[in-house]
């Protein structure tokens, strides 16, 4: 009987493992949900609990059409090509490009801006950046305090999945700014804050007066990392 059980336990559900079929409803949503990262990374983007997620992907499972929009959004994929498998797996994803300009120099005052998509070839940025497109979003620099490496008008590609290793160019708040600086941890674990343009001094903002995310009343904020620029020719 204990063996029985054992065995039950784990039939129950897909596993993430085996090779979904492209021609049931749940095996289209497996394969998306695989090539887009995790149901984990798919949680934290929409706030679907992992249980429904996982729910989903079983045979049989009543779908609620409201979640399954979201889900296809945050995918890439059409809502059509889940339910029927007619349509094929976007190519394509959409990441929001916020008009707000980060400075590469002395700061603007951060303002609510209104996000518009531009669509990226999925292949790019998972396979030539390495990056999920869960969490990327597009702000424009402005300033010359990151030269030569970025320069004022370049669109620039921020991934603000969390980390616990900061090293490199991030979108920050601080002073009330959005800014684009490079960043590295100090022996003490300190946030060494730079620009690679000489003519400008550095800063260090201790831990406890650093926050990642939204920002929240912390000294200095760090929104994410750049990760791609496009430049102006």
């Amino acid at each position: 009987m204990a063996e029985e059980k054992k065995n039950s336990r784990r039939r129950r559900g897909p596993s993430l493992k085996e090779t979904p079929d492209p021609s049931t409803r749940e095996g289209r949503l497996t394969q998306a949900i695989q090539r887009y990262g995790s149901a984990r990374q798919l949680h934290l983007a929409t706030g679907i609990s992992e249980s429904m997620i996982g729910k989903y992907q079983k045979p049989g499972a009543d779908w609620k059409p409201s979640k399954i929009e979201e889900i296809s959004r945050e995918l890439g994929v059409s809502v059509e090509w889940l339910w029927t498998g007619e349509t094929k797996l976007s190519s394509s994803v959409a990441v929001v490009y916020y008009d707000a300009r980060a400075s590469a120099g002395f700061g603007r005052t951060c303002e609510e801006s209104v996000g518009h998509p531009i669509q990226f070839p999925r292949s790019f940025l998972t396979d030539e950046l390495g990056l999920q497109p869960s969490g990327l979003i597009m702000i424009t620099a402005d300033g010359d305090s990151m030269l030569p490496t970025i320069h004022s008008g370049d669109r620039l590609l921020v991934d603000t999945q969390p980390s616990t290793r900061i090293e490199g160019v991030y979108a920050v708040v601080m002073h009330g700014g959005l800014f684009v600086k490079r960043i590295s941890r100090t022996a003490n674990g300190d946030f060494l804050v730079q620009s690679d343009n000489p003519a400008y001094q550095s800063a260090t903002f201790p831990a406890d007066q650093v926050s990642l995310g939204s920002p929240d009343g912390h000294a200095m904020t760090i929104i994410g990392r750049v990760v791609w620029t496009m430049q102006r020719v």
